[in-house]
Parts: C-alpha cells; sequence; structure tokens
C-alpha cells in the first residue's frame, strides 16, 4: 500500500498551554523547565520571570523565547515545539506585553502574555489590549494576563 502525503503530516491535534508567574524565583524557572517537558506543554505564557541581565534565564537552550523590549522582561512566550511556527508582533509587544503569531499546520492564532503593573493607571493596559484586539480581529486570540487585582474605595 503506498502512503499518501496526507499520512506523512503529522498534525498537532492538541496544544497544550500554561500560564504562570514566575515571581521572579530562580527556583521556580528550574521546576518550569521540569514541568514543561513532564506534561508536554507546548507554550507557556510566563509573567514575572527569573533574569539575568534584563534577559529570561534558568530554561534549557532547546525552548524558544519570545520577549521585548530593552528593560527588565516582565513577560515571555516560551515555546517548546519545533512543529509551531511562532513570529513574534514586535509593533505591539514591550516588557509587559508580549504578542506573538501562532501558526501550525493545522491552526493560526494570536497570543499575548501581559502584565498589568499595579501601580499603573488601569486605563493604559486596556488601551494596550483594545489595540491587540484590533490588530488580532476576526482571528483566534489567547490572552494570559496577571492583571494585579485593583479596587477603588471610597466612602459615601
Amino acid at each position: 500500500m503506498q502512503a499518501t502525503r496526507r499520512d506523512n503530516i503529522k498534525y498537532i491535534n492538541n496544544i497544550n498551554c500554561y500560564q504562570i508567574n514566575l515571581q521572579r524565583s530562580r527556583t521556580a524557572t528550574s521546576n518550569l523547565g521540569q514541568l514543561i517537558n513532564k506534561h508536554n506543554v507546548n507554550i507557556t505564557y510566563v509573567q514575572e520571570p527569573y533574569t539575568i541581565n534584563n534577559r529570561l534565564a534558568g530554561l534549557p537552550r532547546s525552548y524558544k523565547v519570545y520577549t521585548s523590549g530593552d528593560g527588565r522582561n516582565r513577560m515571555a512566550i516560551v515555546t517548546n515545539n519545533d512543529r509551531l511556527d511562532v513570529t513574534l508582533i514586535t509593533k505591539l509587544s514591550n516588557e509587559d506585553c508580549v504578542v506573538a503569531e501562532v501558526r501550525s499546520e493545522a491552526v493560526q492564532f494570536y497570543s499575548a502574555s501581559m502584565y498589568f503593573d499595579i501601580h499603573r493607571d488601569i486605563e493604559e493596559d486596556i488601551r494596550q489590549l483594545v489595540k491587540i484586539m484590533n490588530y488580532t480581529k476576526r482571528n483566534g486570540f489567547i490572552i494570559a494576563a496577571d492583571s494585579n487585582t485593583r479596587a477603588k474605595c471610597g466612602t459615601t
């Protein structure tokens, strides 16, 4: 029996995604690498990674790490699957927001790893999110965000 082209293509039927805030911990970052391998995680959305000289550190070199900006990166998207084609959208990304297009043989979607600083006006983060949503219009979109709970209290 002759194999068809379709038989030779290995489709990604499931894309496993994790989100984690590492709280800048070296140990947590090391454990993340083990967790990614154990559970075959394809995409990890990381907030507050462990960094050295403003670069994410402590993960195996075989992983692809997407960050943006020259300052201390508080966001990253980490991939562990060579069959995923990931493109960083630099015009929408910065130290607190990483936006990427993810493509495989079977799917295409956009994703963002975001950090909403509690000391920054929430309106700035909302404007950034709207900008991303306008860019990704009519396409799949995954948002993984550490939004830091905010409450405004007052007397009546």
